[in-house]
């Protein structure tokens, strides 16, 4: 069992851009790399947050475990400018531009 939070402390970043001195945090956030996917919450952007698994074949790469994020697909629509693609082609998130911490302390 392990315990994420709740989703006002998980969405308390500092927002703006990288050039604001933030530090860029790119998550691997392509729906198409995930399952057993569970939205708990709402961001102020209208998008999802969510609880989820990596494929097997991600899991090495990009974490074992429950994970916490976005998809890469709705931020799209509403932050196209978060939204990166990796070499493989898969989509990424810059999570700092969402004003999200994936790292709970």
């Amino acid at each position: 069992f392990r315990t994420y939070g709740t989703v006002t402390k998980l969405t308390m970043g500092g927002g703006g851009s990288v050039g604001d001195g933030l530090v860029m945090d790119m998550g691997a956030s392509d729906i198409n790399t995930k399952v057993n996917i569970v939205r708990i919450g709402d961001h102020p952007l209208g998008i999802g947050l969510y609880l989820f698994d990596y494929k097997p074949e991600f899991k090495d790469s990009w974490g074992h475990g429950r994970q916490f994020g976005v998809m890469a697909q709705e931020v799209e629509t509403v932050l196209p400018e978060a939204v990166s693609i990796d070499p493989n082609g898969y989509k990424m998130v810059n999570y700092a531009l969402l004003g999200i911490s994936r790292h709970i302390q």
